[in-house]
């Protein structure tokens, strides 16, 4: 999945995300090429900076109000998602538990390549790519997966 990080890519991808509740799939690499394409424009003085700048940080603060209504909604958001935004999306997560009680999430590595699914507890789950190391956080939905060989348990 290749994303257009210009100026104009951009201000497509923020009326997408403004127009749908849905967190918009995204590859992992995303901020990061958003970041080398601001070092392309030198000074942070420039227009073309600012410009661009404006829209990543409207784009992320976006994604993390998105984010946040997932995490209320104790939904999984769809996948592919940038590394920030599932770092965040777990570290919130953590938080949540930590304060509720609930116990860390069930990290997994992927068996095989599989399209989005529904969890038996109604969660949504995938599309996950073989060897890819996720975070569970439905006790119910991680034996799911170990069962049905969808995923195995690591430390």
């Amino acid at each position: 999945m290749d994303v257009d990080v210009s100026v104009n890519g951009l201000n497509n991808l923020l009326k997408l995300e403004q127009k749908s509740g849905e967190i918009t799939p995204l590859p992992k690499e995303f901020y990061i090429k958003i970041n080398e394409k601001l070092k392309t424009y030198g000074s942070p003085n420039s227009d073309e900076y600012k410009n661009l700048f404006k829209l990543y940080t409207t784009i992320r603060d976006r994604r993390t109000q998105k984010i946040l209504v997932y995490l209320a909604y104790n939904k999984e958001p769809p996948r592919p998602l940038p590394a920030e935004d599932e770092d965040l999306y777990i570290q919130i997560k953590n938080i949540v538990n930590k304060s509720g009680g609930d116990s860390k999430p069930s990290k997994l590595k992927v068996l095989s390549t599989i399209p989005q699914i529904v969890a038996p507890s109604g969660n949504k789950l995938g599309p996950y790519e073989q060897n890819e190391i996720i975070y569970v956080y439905d006790r119910t939905d991680a034996k799911f997966m170990v069962e049905n060989k969808l995923g195995e348990t690591i430390d």
